[in-house]
């Protein structure tokens, strides 16, 4: 029987070599599933809370520009409340009417009201008699609740969103 040459014999891998590969192989499959895993978990996490994320943001950027321009403002429990400036109430409203003084002395009104699953803003310029009967534009259609309060002095607007999550912003007119 003729032997293999020297250069022939050396081209396999024995077993103790393919066993080492083949744990290394699956250690590292191992380790890439454990972060394909966790990288799927921190996505539905991240898209849970995307009212918090995306929403409550512009959200406050919009009610800070609305409220800072009002010189006073009351709480209502509905929008035909606040049109007739009748019941105002200091917790648990879902209207909040805003005055704001214009340069010339004349005065506009406004509304941010929570109503159809919406907040939205209604404006009554000085010139109209009547507030519109649709909201001028909508603040945003993701809260489930708002509820304004002003228990301690101090104006609070309490959103929850899709998901139960809740955030409150606080702070009165300039």
């Amino acid at each position: 029987m003729k032997r293999l040459p020297e250069k022939l014999r050396r081209k396999a891998f024995t077993v103790l070599e393919m066993t080492m590969a083949m744990a290394l192989a699956m250690g590292i499959a191992a380790t890439v599933i454990g972060l394909l895993q966790q990288q799927v978990s921190f996505t539905s996490i991240l898209t849970k809370f995307s009212f918090l994320r995306d929403d409550a943001p512009q959200v406050n950027t919009l009610l800070s520009s609305i409220v800072s321009r009002a010189d006073t403002y009351r709480l209502f429990g509905s929008y035909q409340n606040a049109k007739s400036l009748s019941n105002p109430v200091r917790s648990n409203a879902t209207t909040l009417w805003l005055r704001f003084r214009n340069p010339d002395g004349s005065i506009d009104n406004g509304a941010v009201v929570f109503e159809n699953e919406e907040l939205n803003f209604y404006y009554k310029n000085h010139n109209t008699a009547n507030w519109p009967s649709s909201p001028s534009w909508t603040i945003s259609s993701k809260p489930t609740s708002v509820v304004f309060a002003n228990t301690s002095g101090v104006l609070e607007i309490t959103m929850r969103g899709p998901t139960g999550e809740e955030i409150t912003y606080a702070g009165n007119p300039d």
